[in-house]
């Protein structure tokens, strides 16, 4: 389905045949592969439905062969750097997440469904659909992911949906998921990995922008209820320079707790993974003063660290909303600087608007701290000297 989108999209078929005819030198269960494209209809709706017809072998592989292939494929493709770098992780999940279920090392993981040639197809061949439509110089954004209903029969039973490599890919990468909205499997772990490996971020709405491509995708199932379809937005960004995000407050009230408490609870709440924590002053019933403990934290973490709050703070209770932001993107450079005949690694928080102009640079100071009392130079000094490097490197 997502191959078909990329191709309604405006990906080039032709170019995606170039990549997927690589795979028979490399992996020699395939003898043969070409890809269709033909415009369907589903519930009224027009879409694009790419089909795979696949000659091979039909034998067990182990997970390292289909590793190795992938990694000989697309260094034999014409790939970006961004494309073979999300093909290689598609792949190793899918055979890290069967290694776990099964208990069992990569090495010795063998492959069912996962192992034919149409898993390699489907992943290489986004790789290049995303890069023929430069997907991967962009933010790529996923809605929740509907996983269906019912059960599901492959080679190791029958199991509700979703199949266990969805849930755990799913776990894994804290992807949203939810039921319905027909009882039919909706997600594969060929696909759910496929998502794992390329989203930048799971939104409940997706973000501002202007829509300059769409393109749908056909399944091969007609369900009873529902356009069997998955859409593709291309567009770019709106309102303003700024990415929008999601977050979740915690917050719980305390009047009978001692600073050194609230203080180790900022800091427990922090080892825990929240993206921040504080505390401000308040007065509550019968004229008590206290504290407000705030922290703030992903849809995925809220349960967590209201535990940890409860556990450091005996309160009875937390409350939590959500709250939306405006963010600059952030990225981390480690650049070196030499100090008495020795080389020190600093980071540096570079922070961009969504047209990738550079709105501020930031040594972290943990990294100045230490350099200085290794050398005896003033933080303030190493600092200056740090920002003037890091814009060098960038402006080049």
């Amino acid at each position: 389905m997502l191959l078909g989108a990329l191709i309604d999209a405006g990906a080039k078929l032709s170019t995606i045949q170039q990549t997927l005819n690589i795979i028979p030198s490399h992996f020699p269960r395939c003898k043969s592969i070409k890809l269709s494209a033909t415009e369907v209809k589903t519930h009224g709706f027009r879409s694009c439905r790419a089909d795979l017809a696949i000659t091979e072998q039909s034998e067990e592989i182990k997970a390292t062969e289909l590793i190795r292939a992938t990694e000989e494929i697309v260094g034999a493709a014409n790939l970006s750097d961004k494309a073979r770098t999300f093909a290689n992780k598609a792949i190793r999940l899918l055979a890290e997440v069967e290694s776990k279920l099964h208990g069992v090392e990569i090495s010795d993981t063998h492959l069912h469904e996962a192992g034919s040639t149409d898993t390699l197809a489907d992943i290489l061949g986004t790789a290049t659909g995303c890069d023929s439509l430069r997907l991967f110089e962009g933010h790529i954004y996923s809605c929740p992911v509907a996983v269906g209903g019912g059960t599901v029969s492959f080679s190791h039973g029958t199991l509700s949906v979703p199949a266990p490599a969805v849930l755990e890919i799913a776990r894994r990468h804290h992807i949203p998921i939810f039921g319905g909205p027909t009882n039919e499997e909706l997600a594969t772990p060929t696909g759910v990995s496929i998502l794992a490996s390329m989203v930048d971020k799971f939104v409940d709405v997706p973000p501002p922008l202007i829509p300059t491509t769409v393109g749908y995708g056909a399944g091969r199932r007609e369900l009873e209820n529902t356009p069997n379809m998955l859409r593709l937005v291309v567009g770019q960004a709106s309102e303003g320079h700024f990415e929008r995000d999601s977050v979740q407050v915690v917050e719980t009230n305390l009047d009978d707790v001692s600073g050194e408490v609230v203080g180790g609870a900022v800091q427990r709440i922090l080892d825990a993974g929240a993206k921040d924590a504080w505390v401000t002053s308040a007065q509550f019933k019968k004229d008590r003063p206290g504290f407000i403990l705030h922290a703030i934290c992903g849809r995925e973490d809220v349960e967590k660290i209201s535990r940890v709050i409860m556990a450091e703070t005996g309160t009875l209770g937390v409350r939590y909303q959500p709250w939306d932001r405006f963010i600059l993107r952030r990225e981390i450079l480690t650049i070196k600087l030499e100090f008495q005949e020795r080389t020190f690694d600093v980071r540096i928080k570079v922070a961009r608007d969504q047209l990738g102009k550079i709105v501020r640079i930031k040594p972290e100071y943990d990294d100045l701290e230490s350099i200085s009392r290794a050398t005896v130079v003033p933080a303030r000094e190493i600092s200056t000297l740090a920002l003037e490097k890091a814009r060098r490197i960038l402006e080049k």
